[in-house]
């Protein structure tokens, strides 16, 4: 049996993603350069313009003022910040050349205005193009909710001394 790819997920929810079935969506979206080990600051507005600031690094937008805009006129929508230390800010623009996640972490924690009042540790932020049907990018966040549903993953997340271990206890709590 072949594993599928983020291609043949069209038409699929994220209700429908099996957590036994391996779908290397997040593992194709972790990328050493888009990872921040920690964070330097713990005001949510500051978090998103470093977040966005990494995106320009990695070429993934010439634009970063304008797709800064983009996602803090998402976050003015309501807030991204999902409680138990999540938050995964997004957003689309014409201004991103590919879907893209930045992935961060804040010791201190930051207000990310999360329904349980409790401070984000863990910060995915998931810019894409405009595209009028992407099912990839609601995979993507049901992959990140999956993996990071865990207390314990969280924690090892959080103690993760690098970006392989990061990216390994991710792509391990997603499919498992």
């Amino acid at each position: 049996m072949s594993t599928p790819t983020h291609r043949s997920l069209k038409g699929m929810s994220p209700a429908t993603l099996s957590p036994t079935v391996e779908i290397p969506l997040l593992r194709h979206h972790l990328r050493k350069a888009l990872f921040i080990s920690e964070l330097r600051t713990k005001r949510k507005s500051s978090v998103l313009e470093e977040m966005v600031g990494v995106l320009a690094t990695a070429d993934v937008t010439r634009h970063p003022e304008g797709v800064l805009d983009a996602v803090r006129r998402r976050e003015a929508l309501g807030s991204t910040g999902l409680g138990k230390g999540i938050a995964v800010p997004h957003a689309r623009s014409t201004l991103i050349t590919e879907r893209s996640m930045v992935i961060a972490r804040s010791s201190k924690g930051i207000d990310f205005d999360s329904p349980d009042g409790q401070p984000t540790h863990l910060c995915f932020l998931i810019v894409a193009p405009p595209l009028e049907r992407d099912p990839v990018y609601l995979n993507l966040v049901a992959e990140i909710l999956r993996a990071v549903r865990l207390a314990k993953i969280r924690q090892r997340l959080l103690e993760a001394p690098d970006f392989g271990t990061v990216r390994r206890t991710l792509i391990e709590a997603a499919n498992g």
